[in-house]
């Protein structure tokens, strides 16, 4: 009887659960959700059908290198549960696990179907971006108790430009948006334990969110200290509460720490690692970089909207915090907390970012948007109080105060969207050619490897998405990103070491000057906006070549060596086995702010190899230098030509004047100086050389010195010349 039974009781609750479900759905107003959904889709189809540069990206393409990265890690989660860029070997290069998890789990079942990767990130991303706008639109309806509102917030996300870039971007933006705005939703509401899973979700997205982690926790604590009416250290209800909060952070951080550890030997990712550089506690100068690089070009908040945007944010993020207390504080500090994590991280441009900077704080923009919203709905409450209290009795000056008022506030209130419509034109613009740029090039370079290259070969990339996901040959990441151990290693050096057999980087004069390899491949762009070079050169190595050394105290530079002027002193910094005529002992070399000691190999010319050692230093240099009275002073160096510098001269104290060292196609570069003869009072002269700080040029570096006068001054005044009369031999125009 109970077999008989069991079955129709189980479908009767089955049918019940599936009318309260139906009846729930029922009664949701779908207007809004579907006008906010609709507005997502028509902006990312602005972006997906742009061909400002010739052609359309849809989904065969993305705008950025990494969202490749992201693809080759999904491919391997959904084929292999793990995490690979080589088959077989595990690595941390995911800046987001869980995107690559997200992303690789849903192709695994839709892949089935004829979805392809790129198809199956852009419609995630362009569904996290709906969710967003969903969240934002109630949240903001239960900030101000106002529907229309909350629809007009969630509406203003979708047609941001730069979250719609995003949205069809492959990254992770619009995961790490969706997870963060659902956690501060949840702490408002006092739903902790969910905050938690949220959070932990959080750090597995963006690893930034250790940050509003942290701030959140410190929020709770704060909170429960403040509530305390009596002296308690801690009880039953904070541990509770920070088991609830913390539990899955520390469950889900600590098992990617663990992870990260057996690979690196670090709790971080090998991105993080790889990017990372020491900025110190508090960066004031590159959080302002930050302001001036992203807020000031963010669309809402773009050029003289800027005061007026953040003022409505400050004033939101204040009614919040006075209405809700404690539980307001994570919302409003998501922005703070993301601009300081990035500010930290790396150094930062003032300029306007590219996507690849953008990424970063993209995901702010809902919660930007959430608090500018309430921001000016407390401005207009304000101009609706001073309307009905401080309004002039007499008619007329009221109808003028009035309309003063009113000419104010919508002045303020459209200042926001002036430069909406000129930013979604520059960035789906910028979209079609970044997304032309890394199918050009990066794609480009790894279908060429797949055709031409060694199928046992061992390559070295800088760009490591494309050429590992199409190349399919064993792949070194030169920058470290998705190979730990070459973190902090020179590439060239690190290319050696394991014997590389092809590098595909892009053009530099280091890779020019390898005296081991020639290229063999080149892919070049007319424009390029977004990618790191304009020209991807492929390099065949041949560890078999027998190098012949040129002298390195010749300069080796044909410009130099056909003027009219003689060798009178030379400095050989770096080297202590130099000739002691030549050493820094000799000359009173002095260093402040002093650096590394490097010792380099490379080509200067096609037929000059030299092997030279340097001193770098982050301040000046100093050196004592024979000189003839009365006369003209050439002063030459050798030094790294991609960090050649700017300095400002000095001799016996006095400044001559600032000396811009010159761009070269090698990296050994030679360049000169001419020091007046009303600066040369004796037959030895102080020379002192400052660096300029300017954006790329914060330090200095010298290979060898050289210390020149007219070849009729040295006949005439009898000073030893140092012969260099062959030093000119085989030598050729650069490349």
């Amino acid at each position: 009887m109970a077999s008989t039974t069991q079955p129709t009781i189980d479908a009767q609750v089955s049918r019940n659960q599936r009318s309260e479900i139906l009846g729930l759905l029922s009664r949701i107003d779908w207007q809004p959700y579907t006008l906010i959904a609709a507005l997502q889709l028509l902006t990312a189809f602005v972006f997906l059908a742009n061909s400002g540069s010739g052609v359309s990206s849809w989904f065969d393409k993305f705008p950025l290198d990494d969202g490749w990265i992201h693809m080759v890690y999904a491919r391997s989660f959904a084929e292999n549960g793990q995490f690979w860029y080589n088959p077989g070997i595990p690595e941390s290069g995911m800046t987001s696990p869980l995107w690559a998890m997200v992303v690789g789990s849903t192709w695994a079942v839709f892949g089935t179907l004829g979805l392809g990767i790129v198809a199956t990130a852009k419609l995630l991303g362009i569904f996290f971006a709906i969710a967003s706008g969903w969240l934002t639109m109630r949240i903001v309806w239960q900030l101000s108790r106002q529907r229309r509102l909350g629809v007009f917030a969630g509406a203003l996300v979708a047609i941001e430009p730069g979250f719609a870039f995003a949205a069809v971007s492959g990254m992770e933006v619009q995961l790490f948006s969706i997870i963060s705005l659902a956690a501060v939703w949840m702490f408002l509401q006092g739903r902790l334990r969910t905050t938690g899973i949220l959070f932990g979700l959080m750090i597995l997205a963006r690893p930034e969110g250790y940050v509003i982690f942290g701030i959140v926790v410190a929020t709770a604590v704060a909170r429960r200290m403040w509530q305390r009416d009596r002296l308690e250290l801690i009880n039953r209800e904070d541990i509770r509460e920070l088991v609830a909060l913390a539990g899955p952070t520390v469950l889900l951080g600590g098992a990617w720490a663990v992870y990260n550890y057996t690979i690196n030997g670090t709790p971080w990712p090998n991105t993080y690692l790889a990017k990372n550089q020491e900025m110190g506690l508090f960066p004031i100068e590159n959080i302002a970089n930050v302001l001036q690089g992203y807020f000031y070009n963010l669309s809402f908040f773009s050029g003289v909207a800027f005061p007026v945007s953040m003022l409505a944010v400050g004033i939101g993020g204040i009614w919040i915090i006075r209405t809700y207390s404690f539980s307001g504080i994570p919302i409003v500090s998501v922005p703070v907390a993301m601009t300081y994590a990035v500010s930290t991280a790396f150094p930062l441009s003032p300029d306007a970012w590219n996507f690849f900077a953008r990424r970063y704080l993209d995901a702010t923009i809902p919660i930007l948007t959430i608090l500018m919203i309430i921001g000016f709905l407390r401005i207009w409450r304000k101009f609706n109080y001073w309307r009905e209290t401080r309004a002039p009795i007499d008619q007329r000056e009221a109808h003028i105060f009035n309309f003063g008022l009113n000419v104010v506030f919508v002045a303020t209130v459209i200042l926001p969207f002036i430069a909406l419509p000129g930013n979604w034109q520059r960035l789906s613009d910028d979209y079609s050619w970044n997304s032309k740029n890394v199918d050009d090039v990066s794609v480009g370079m790894a279908l060429w490897i797949d055709e031409n290259v060694p199928a046992d070969a061992r390559i070295g990339v800088v760009d490591a998405g494309a050429s590992r996901f199409f190349g399919n040959r064993y792949t070194y990441d030169l920058v470290g990103l998705n190979t730990s151990s070459a973190i902090g290693r020179p590439p060239i050096e690190y290319a050696e070491e394991n014997k590389l057999d092809y590098l595909f980087v892009f053009r530099s004069i280091y890779f020019d000057s390898w005296p081991l390899a020639d290229p063999v491949h080149t892919i070049e762009v007319d424009r390029n906006t977004i990618l790191a070079g304009s020209q991807m050169r492929a390099y065949a190595a041949d560890y078999n070549t027998v190098v012949e050394f040129a002298n390195p105290t010749a300069p080796l530079d044909n410009d130099l060596l056909r003027r009219e002027i003689s060798v009178i002193d030379i400095i050989d910094t770096g080297n202590g086995a130099a000739i002691p005529a030549y050493s820094e002992s000799a000359h009173a070399y002095k260093l402040e702010g002093a650096g590394a000691v490097v010792e380099r190999s490379f080509r200067t010319v096609l037929s000059g190899i030299i092997n030279d050692q340097a001193t770098t230093f982050s301040f000046s240099e100093q050196l004592t230098v024979k000189s003839v009275p009365g006369e003209l002073l050439v002063v030459a160096k050798r030094y790294d030509a991609a960090l050649r510098g700017t300095l400002r001269v000095f001799a016996d104290g006095a400044e001559v004047g600032i000396w811009e060292l010159s761009d070269k196609d090698f990296f050994f570069g030679v360049d000169s100086f001419n020091i007046p003869a009303s600066f040369i009072t004796s037959d030895r002269t102080t020379l002192r050389f400052e660096v300029v700080p300017l954006p790329g040029q914060t330090t200095g570096n010298t290979f060898m010195w050289w210390i020149f006068v007219e070849n009729s001054v040295a006949a005439e005044s009898g000073i030893e010349v140092i012969d260099l009369s062959d030093a000119s031999v085989n030598l050729v125009e650069s490349k």
